[in-house]
């Protein structure tokens, strides 16, 4: 894939909102895991779970796409 290829800034910018949403995910689902009920806390533990799965993918995505650049930019000179 070409560094300027439309697909890549697609990519990159889908991988930043996997990140924020992952984030406000886990700052949300942090009220109820302060809450004193076991069902609250379990959805709080599933949102928390859930949104660094998001944190997570999105890294790893925005790691590749990054390094792929930069291994295209050093094999074109």
């Amino acid at each position: 894939m070409e560094p300027n290829n439309p697909l890549r800034s697609i990519c990159t910018v889908l991988s930043c909102l996997s990140i924020v949403a992952g984030g406000g995910g886990m700052v949300a689902s942090f009220g109820y895991l302060a809450s004193a009920s076991m069902e609250d806390i379990t959805a709080g533990t599933s949102g928390f779970i859930a949104g660094a799965v998001l944190i997570g993918s999105g890294l790893i995505s925005l790691a590749l796409l990054v390094t792929g650049a930069q291994t295209h930019e050093k094999q074109a000179q």
